[in-house]
């Protein structure tokens, strides 16, 4: 039987096809490298480098005090081929769905409880470092005692939907008297909105009185600032002349413009009414008032000369910007429904829409109600730009269930029509 030959150099005559055929076969041929050498050899040029997978997620890019988030994509690592969350971004996180009410800040250390609905709502407080405070116009300290406008932090950065039932600091009285202190006086703080790095703070003046309705009357509104050495909102002495009176009461709402120029408030006013009417005024950077007037601004504070805007239930309602238009969110005096009305511009015009929610009232208290609603944007979702987050307060006009629980402030998510 005839052997292939061994396959080797050699000046010898082959048959040229069956060479080719056996250094195909074995791989050999004069200087070859082996074939695990070869396999050791890659070639780089054409390496395909790592891909991120599709669907990269969303991060949240906090702005200002008390301002809405924002969100930008991840950006991918394509050497890596991960996702990560730009520079002073974090990743998206929604908390899964709750079913009991949202009672903001029931477990915050030092509050043994927050009284039911008075005369403020849960107002927010921009301050410096982009911190958003909530306060609180009544409430038991640990131990027992009583304390007004007192400040409680949410964690902003929580996941969205999450009920802010902690405070990242302990709770802490921010409002002073010029003059000092006076137990007869009692400071309602309804909102504040920042210019030019100034926290400008809307307030109204009560002095007890146990013949009054509600054993209060009204002294008055104003607009105080924030103090930041002092960590205080400084409130103006009672016994000097308040900016306006009673026939304007600006307060019940209040933003700052979209281009940072001015400040609108409204007030409203005809209070023995079910609703109230209520005026625009808008405040610039000297805290200089013009009311709106029928397509025009004016200079002062007449209210006999200005417009009526919109309606509103008792003391406290919010303005703010959602999904391209301002909307405002009331509830009628002793109603159980958060009501909505939008417009293009403060000054309208104004339009109705949908009831957003029925408010959760305790059941065994017929006579029931809320009020006092705060639309907190500093905590509203960004991929989900029509909900609102709204705090509102419960009272009633009969006997108290006896439940702190009953009465306690809620916070609760609704998307708006």
């Amino acid at each position: 039987m005839t052997r292939l030959p061994s396959p080797r150099c050699s000046s010898r005559a082959f048959d040229a096809r069956l060479t080719a055929i056996v250094a195909l076969l074995f791989g050999t041929h004069c200087g070859a490298r082996t074939a695990l050498e070869l396999d050791a050899v890659v070639d780089t040029s054409t390496q395909v480098k790592p891909k991120c997978t599709p669907g990269g997620g969303v991060c949240i890019v906090s702005q200002g005090a008390c301002e809405a988030p924002t969100s930008v994509a991840a950006a991918c690592d394509e050497a890596s081929g991960t996702w990560s969350c730009p520079s002073g971004t974090r990743p998206y996180a929604r908390a899964p769905a709750a079913t009991a009410a949202c009672l903001p800040f029931r477990h915050a250390q030092g509050i043994d409880g927050i009284g039911a609905w008075g005369v403020a709502g849960l107002a927010r407080i921009p301050i410096d470092d982009h911190r958003c405070l909530w306060l609180l116009n009544q409430v038991t300290l640990s131990g027992g005692k009583r304390a007004s406008n007192v400040a409680l932090e949410p964690d902003q950065e929580a996941p969205f939907g999450a009920c802010p039932e902690e405070s990242l600091i302990p709770p802490t009285p921010i409002v002073s008297l010029e003059g000092g202190d006076d137990a007869t006086i009692l400071v309602a703080i309804n909102g504040a909105y920042r210019l030019r790095g100034v926290t400008r703070v809307l307030y109204r003046l009560f002095r007890v009185d146990s013949n009054a309705a509600f054993g209060l009357s009204e002294l008055g509104s104003g607009l105080a600032h924030y103090d930041p050495q002092r960590q205080q909102i400084v409130v103006p002495n009672p016994a000097k002349p308040l900016p306006w009176g009673l026939d304007l009461d600006l307060g019940d709402a209040s933003i700052a413009s979209a281009e940072g120029v001015f400040g609108f408030a409204w007030g409203c006013t005809a209070r023995e009414s079910w609703d109230a009417g209520c005026f625009l005024a808008r405040l610039d950077v000297n805290d200089s008032i013009q009311l709106f007037s029928g397509g025009d601004w004016i200079t002062g504070n007449d209210p006999t000369r200005a417009t009526t805007v919109f309606s509103s239930g008792t003391w406290v309602s919010s303005v703010v910007r959602s999904a391209g238009a301002l909307r405002h969110v009331y509830i009628s005096a002793f109603g159980s429904h958060l009501l909505t009305q939008s417009a293009a511009k403060e000054t309208g015009p104004w339009t109705d829409s949908a009831q957003l929610a029925v408010c959760r009232l305790p059941s065994n208290d017929a006579n029931a109600f809320c009020a006092g609603p705060i639309v907190h944007p500093e905590i509203s979702d960004p991929t989900r730009p029509r909900e609102l987050a709204i705090s509102y307060q419960v009272g009633t006009q009969g006997a108290s269930t006896g439940s702190l629980d009953d009465y306690w402030p809620r916070l609760v998510w609704v998307e708006a029509p």
